[in-house]
């Protein structure tokens, strides 16, 4: 019961009125006293408790200090973090016995009994000191431990708490820690915030993600000993609000950072699969070395001696695929002012593949349907490398310097057979078609930073430079043999050879400048030039019967150039104090651009100009909570690559063009955000976003009555989306499991032109997505991940008509380390896609044991697709058209493989013995 003085007195007036009589007045006192007692409980059950942190030696205030508050059965009952000043207060505490626990990274863990009587108000700790400490002490409590830390922002994970099976790698560790999810493309996330950079004992090892699954799988568990989530900042170290992006660290164990690891893996299956990799790490204080040399024909970018995980339809590799993949990262301190990272990669692919398309082309109150059954063959060669550069002379200056280095050739050859159909499902053409298409892309791109801090603090000078260089070289041979049933029949042939080049130069130069005004408010203005220069070749030319020979083909020859700039002038004002942090900016965007076509002596010329403005609150809710609201419009600028007069014509039913008199188009949005962590293990997520496009890049189709089409990208106006992401994680410590849920929802509207007709098209999607992973004593680990994908849209052509389909998928993971050195598990995938109306089961298994001392031998038997019925199905929905796609895929096959570890430590915690 909990009253208000106010509501007291009113009761006691009642009661005051009352008839006098000695019953009545016994019954009065007893009432006031009751109420009183009620009061008095209510009131002073609102206990708290306070403190302030030092470092002892420095005498200085800790912020970001971790305070854990225990009640008298060694749980957890509530925990804050020390704020800016080393103050922490918590707040609504019961009377009691507790346990307060006081750490800091690099310091001694302080314990100090508490005692909340009914008397205690707030019971403060003017002076907590923690001493430091060279290796982190530990205070032995009997109690829940927190399952993750967390210091101003950074998120911090004990990987010990997260006990793996024998042999895991870092991708089977991450998946336990509650809103850390990887999905099956390697995309790394953290409660829907994706994460940019990777990062090993605190210095960067991957800018670019592409290859952030694979370096998971070659890492160990057992090499861990934290993971560390955090913002991702700019130069100057700061976080820039409303981006939501992060940074992954993964801390290695002292006892790790001597000698070198690393695995050798060969396997040989049936229909001569074949399976065949080496891997090495090495970890130093101020060095890291990874490598990776991996080459099967087996469909996958992982080594035989790595477990298969769920992956779903659609994600799996299509076709044959042989593979060569190399790759090395390296991380040096070349000094203290210097660190250095260096990624060379090599890969080679050769695919085959059998493709069967059923695309329906939406036309007012009618359709048009298109298949075919394509034989592709593929090969290509990448080699590129990474290199990134952290300059700090002094502890005011910053200068980093990254340069990406790409070489990419194709080859590829197509032999396709066709028809399309009309909604009376008449024939209107059919045929056959053979491409051969080969290219060359080189890619430089250089980026400068420079930032200078002065002697006053949030006062900062930063330069930002930019040079992307893009080279392409391509050639192409088509041979089309066309028949056409409507309104007669009548036959055409086309052998046609095109070979555009393209040269793309790409310069941005950029300034900032910030200022602080007084303790809470800061100014900033900021310029960005931005630059794009493209010289466009095209030669086409048609083979004639008459001279045998190919002549010019005029209508698809051209010589283009492009230039596009924009000015973008952007001042900004901060606010910052305590819990509320807000920004306000307001820009200016001057956008020019000139176009020439000098085969058909043409020339546009468009300039736009938008006013670029944000407005972004940040509330801390508190150490663990934090609310963020952005409001914004910018200017979002056209690909070059849409501006040219043809963008392909290598199937002459299909023409895609290139439209010079695109204008920017400019994107207005609302983003509201909510996180929240608890050191419990539960974790809570929501990003929801409302965005609306001016001048938005769309498509417009004409089609003739025999079914060619041709499409070019135009602007409109009117195309907005609405998208919402709920994200929730909880780790159950004592039974090691883990629980992931996903909820997306995303409602948009886009307007496209079909025969110079308005169509709008509105789309919905819904995504349900569980994963969970438990693991048993180490001996016993199950992952379980269930996804529910609802797509629907309908088109205004059409009268409205709604289309819809569900994929359901359900994986299931079990692997399992029995006695005498066994391990046995399985990997069963299901599949169903109603639009496609086909299911399918992909059911997976192996059998392995461990040999030597340290069970660094493994023999392993897989046996893949045993029921004999891996698929490969997608469903799309386009603004102009609904598809379907089937592949083939890998069939069944038996390998056996052996994977030797080499470096590794002997362990007390050695594998389950029947004998033991």
């Amino acid at each position: 019961m909990n009253l208000q003085y106010a509501d007291i007195f009113n009761l006691l007036e009642k009661l005051m009125h009352d008839p006098v009589t000695k019953f009545n007045q016994i019954i009065r006192y007893l009432t006031f006293f009751l109420l009183c007692c009620c009061s008095y409980l209510s009131l002073s059950a609102q206990h708290a408790i306070k403190g302030t942190v030092y470092q002892k030696d420095t005498r200085r205030t800790l912020s970001g200090a971790t305070i854990l508050l225990y009640d008298e059965k060694a749980r957890i009952k509530a925990q804050t973090i020390s704020n800016e000043q080393g103050n922490f207060l918590i707040n609504n505490v019961p009377v009691g016995f507790y346990r307060l626990l006081v750490s800091f990274m690099g310091n001694r863990t302080e314990m100090i009994p508490v005692e909340i009587t009914a008397r205690t108000n707030t019971l403060t700790f003017n002076y907590i000191q923690l001493s430091p400490s060279i290796s982190l002490s530990r205070v032995e409590v009997k109690a829940d431990r927190p399952l993750m830390a967390i210091r101003k922002d950074t998120v911090e994970f004990s990987a010990g708490d997260l006990p793996t099976l024998p042999n895991a790698n870092m991708q089977n560790l991450i998946e336990k820690i509650p809103g850390l999810t990887i999905d099956d493309n390697g995309n790394l996330s953290y409660l829907g915030s994706p994460i940019k950079e990777l990062f090993i004992d605190g210095r960067s090892v991957l800018q670019n993600m592409n290859s952030a699954k694979r370096l998971m799988e070659i890492l160990k568990a057992d090499l861990a000993d934290k993971i560390q989530i955090s913002d991702k900042k700019n130069l100057s170290g700061l976080t820039e609000p409303g981006r939501n992006e992060k940074v992954l660290n993964i801390v290695v164990k002292a006892e790790m950072r001597k000698g070198v690891r690393g695995t050798v893996t060969g396997g040989y299956g049936t229909h001569d699969r074949y399976n065949a990799n080496t891997t090495f790490n090495m970890f130093r204080k101020k060095n890291t070395m990874l490598g990776d040399v991996l080459a099967n024909n087996n469909n996958t970018l992982s080594d035989a001696g790595t477990n298969p995980s769920v992956n779903f339809l659609g994600n799996n590799q299509q076709g044959i695929n042989k593979l060569l993949n190399i790759g090395t990262y390296i991380t040096m301190e070349v000094n203290k002012k210097i660190k250095l990272t260096v990624n060379l990669k090599h890969q080679e692919q050769d695919i085959i593949t059998n493709e069967l398309q059923q695309r329906e082309n939406i036309f007012q109150d009618s359709s048009t349907f298109y298949h075919s059954n394509n034989l592709r063959h593929q090969n290509i060669k990448h080699t590129g490398g990474n290199f990134f550069l952290d300059i700090q002379p002094d502890i005011n200056n910053k200068i980093t310097v990254s340069t990406t280095v790409d070489r990419e050739k194709q080859e590829q050859h197509n032999t396709r057979s066709y028809s399309t159909t009309g909604s009376r499902m008449n024939t209107l053409n059919s045929g056959t078609l053979s491409n051969n298409d080969s290219a060359i892309s080189k890619t430089l791109e250089t980026m400068v930073d420079y930032s200078h801090k002065f002697g006053r603090t949030g006062r900062v000078l930063a330069f930002h430079g930019e040079l992307n260089k893009n080279w392409i070289y391509s050639y192409q041979l088509n041979i089309n043999n066309n028949n056409v049933f409507s309104p007669f029949t009548t036959a055409d042939s086309l052998n046609q050879k095109v070979s555009p080049k393209n040269d793309i130069t790409q310069l941005a130069l950029g300034a900032s400048y910030s200022e602080p005004i007084d303790r809470n408010w800061m100014a900033s203005v900021n310029y960005t030039l931005r630059d794009y220069n493209t010289n466009n070749r095209q030669n086409t030319s048609d083979f004639s019967n008459i001279i045998h020979g190919y002549v010019p083909n005029d209508s698809l020859t051209y010589c283009f150039n492009s230039k596009v700039i924009n000015h973008l002038v952007k001042p900004s004002l901060t606010y910052n104090k305590g819990k509320l942090m807000v920004i306000g900016a307001v820009g200016l965007s001057l956008n020019n651009m000139n176009s020439d076509n000098f085969s058909s002596h043409q020339k546009f010329t468009n300039q736009t100009t938008y006013v670029d403005h944000a407005l972004t609150a940040v509330v801390k809710i508190d150490p663990y909570k934090t609310l963020t609201i952005n409001y914004g419009g910018m200017t979002a600028p056209v690909d070059p690559k849409q501006l040219w007069p043809v963008s392909n014509n290598s199937n002459p039913l299909y023409v895609q063009l290139g439209n010079p008199d695109l204008i920017n188009s400019f994107i207005s949005s609302l983003i509201v955000s909510y996180f929240s962590n608890g050191i419990r293990g539960n974790v809570f997520g929501n990003i929801m976003q409302v965005k609306h496009i001016k001048n938005d890049f769309s498509t417009a189709v004409f089609t003739d009555s025999i079914g060619r089409q041709v499409t070019m990208p135009i602007n409109v106006s009117g195309n907005w989306d609405a998208t919402n992401t709920m994200i929730f994680g909880y780790r159950l410590k004592k039974p090691g499991l883990t629980i992931n849920y996903r909820n997306s929802f995303d409602y948009a509207r886009s307007t496209t032109k079909i025969n110079s007709l308005d169509n709008i098209t509105k789309k919905l999607s819904i995504l349900q997505a569980l994963t969970t992973s438990f693991t048993l004593k180490k001996t016993i680990e199950i992952g379980v991940k269930a996804i529910i994908d609802y797509k629907g849209n309908l088109y205004s052509l059409q009268g409205d008509y709604y289309n819809d389909y569900i994929q359901y998928s359900l994986g299931l993971n079990v692997n399992a380390w029995l006695p005498l050195d066994f391990n046995i598990g399985t990997n069963v995938n299901y599949t169903n896609n109603t639009e496609a109306r086909a299911h399918f089961t992909l059911f997976n298994g192996w059998l392995g044991r461990s040999f030597l001392h340290n069970k660094s031998l493994l023999a392993k038997f897989f046996a893949f697709d045993l029921l004999h019925q891996n698929k490969s199905i997608q469903a799309y929905y386009g603004n102009t058209y609904r598809e379907t796609l089937q592949t083939t895929n890998l069939s069944q096959y038996f390998m056996f493989s052996l994977s030797y570890t080499y470096g590794r430590k002997g362990s007390k915690n050695t594998l389950p013995q029947k004998s033991r």
